[in-house]
């Protein structure tokens, strides 16, 4: 094998597992296992482990490079670190970050996303009513957060979610997202009849699920 792993036994564990994380490999094992099969089955997960351990580098050299503008509406925005206060400034094409440019990369994210947050939210609250009306759906309550793999939600509960990254995103794909939600008030299925609704209050569709799907690392 070309990597090196940490070996963690445990007496409830009734599986073999492997974990590739920016310290380095873990191994999950029962205990007592053999240690002649083991080796073979690492030797069998190596490309795999290789593969993973890529991905991680490439995560990490990601999140080191330095932020200096994100999108708003699909608009290109400087970002201003050290700022008195947090701001989206529409007018200067500028968002102000209290953060300064040597905190954490996980500080100044946090601080974008509360910012993204806000202006998703005021976006949505004019939108919202319009297509409410124009379909007949319902809900009741509106969450807008960062999700990892998700762009929007409607919970049987009446929750209507959206991911706030959604606001680096152009509004005529917001709107598309909005119908998309929406439309499972009738369906919640991802069915043909879903898609007809779909289609019928937003012909285009097929072009904003392009365009998400094509600049998704740029709006995240």
């Amino acid at each position: 094998m070309n990597f090196n792993y940490q070996l963690k036994l445990s007496r409830r564990r009734k599986t073999v597992a492997i974990s590739v994380k920016p310290q380095g490999v873990v191994v999950h094992a029962p205990y007592g296992i053999c240690e002649k099969w083991l080796k073979g089955w690492l030797l069998s997960k190596q490309a795999w482990v290789e593969q993973k351990q890529q991905l991680v580098t490439q995560k990490l050299d990601l999140m080191s490079e330095q932020l200096d503008s994100i999108n708003i509406y699909g608009q290109p925005f400087a970002l201003n670190f050290g700022a008195t206060m947090s701001f989206i400034d529409h007018q200067n094409t500028c968002v102000h970050l209290q953060s300064l440019l040597t905190a954490e990369r996980t500080e100044q994210i946090r601080e974008i996303h509360d910012l993204l947050s806000a202006e998703l939210t005021g976006y949505l609250e004019g939108r919202l009513p319009y297509f409410e009306s124009l379909m007949g759906s319902k809900y009741k309550t509106l969450k807008v957060r960062f999700y990892k793999r998700r762009w929007g939600s409607l919970s049987s509960k009446g929750v209507l979610a959206f991911n706030s990254a959604l606001a680096c995103a152009p509004k005529w794909v917001i709107d598309y997202v909005i119908v998309h939600e929406l439309a499972h008030y009738y369906v919640m299925a991802h069915n043909r009849a879903f898609w007809d609704i779909v289609r019928r209050y937003y012909p285009e569709f097929k072009k904003a699920k392009t365009y998400l799907k094509e600049h998704v690392k740029v709006i995240q």
